[in-house]
């Protein structure tokens, strides 16, 4: 039955993320402590026409590195992911 839902979406790739918020380390978080944002919405599914998760419109490299990320890199990525996210519409046909 996995294999039959698999070849449904051969297209895309899940990526493994832990249930929670859309903020890394929430859980740990502390009074005082500035949160890493990130564009995750917890759909996590890689394009293999384009490479970039479905979700949040980021690269495999991207999502990886987040969190070791300076800020502008992050900002950087985040003012891309608009774009992107029409090139996934248009990829679907």
């Amino acid at each position: 039955m996995e294999q039959e839902a698999a070849q449904q979406i051969p297209f895309q790739h899940a990526i493994a993320r832990s249930r929670g918020s859309a903020y890394i380390g929430l859980r740990d978080h502390q009074p005082g402590q500035i949160s890493l944002e990130t564009p995750c919405i917890n759909i996590c599914l890689l394009d293999s026409k384009t490479g970039l998760c479905v979700g949040c419109g980021r690269t495999i490299d991207e999502i990886a590195r987040w969190s070791a990320m300076s800020e502008s890199e992050r900002r950087a990525v985040m003012a891309a992911l608009q774009a992107r996210k029409e090139c996934l519409e248009e990829a679907k046909g």
